[in-house]
């Protein structure tokens, strides 16, 4: 488990990430409810689901990370909980590889924090440690996409190393090495 300290109104908290779990109940689901369906690129696809529903997707997503059940179109990709102390605050996914398409139009990783959770500095930690996850994998370079419109994911993404490498009209593509020479210290 990956993890770091933050410090918050000066109280030290412990932020770590949590690989999604058959065992993942109700306060995840109800964090999922607070991301929106489509969070600037980010598709939460839990937002309005029943509770029942949202088990299935746990299921379903556990087999995607083993590479199971995948359309042709999909690689593997793990799911992960950004954890502050006991609470979950956000999510991240990492694609284990690319495919042509997904080069061309995506991301390795892709993260969300809830709305109620915004603005704390959440998404810098859950960039940093989604990349170490990378490192792990074996994913050198990671290519990280945001909206251009999206100015907080964009600076997250700058402040965890990364490096614009290309536009479309609505995004842009960074990069961010994860050999440890370009991966920003935890700052916490």
């Amino acid at each position: 488990m990956k993890e770091g300290t933050h410090i918050l109104r000066g109280l030290y908290m412990r932020l770590y990430l949590q690989k999604l779990s058959i065992a993942d109940g109700r306060l995840i689901y109800d964090m999922l409810q607070e991301i929106e369906s489509n969070a600037n690129g980010f598709y939460n696809t839990v937002k309005g689901m029943s509770y029942d529903e949202y088990k299935s997707w746990i299921n379903k997503n556990i087999d995607m990370s083993n590479g199971i059940a995948l359309e042709d179109w999909m690689v593997p990709q793990t799911t992960y909980w950004l954890f502050m102390d006991e609470m979950p605050v956000g999510c991240g996914r990492i694609r284990h590889w690319f495919n042509e398409s997904l080069e061309a139009t995506g991301g390795h990783i892709g993260y969300a924090i809830s709305v109620s959770q915004r603005g704390k500095g959440y998404g810098n930690e859950l960039l940093r440690l989604l990349l170490e996850e990378c490192y792990e994998m074996g994913i050198e370079c990671v290519q990280v996409g945001a909206n251009k419109d999206n100015k907080p994911s964009n600076k997250v993404i700058l402040h965890n190393g990364g490096v614009l490498v290309k536009e479309s009209e609505y995004k842009n593509f960074y990069h961010i090495y994860t050999n440890g020479h370009h991966l920003v210290e935890d700052i916490w």
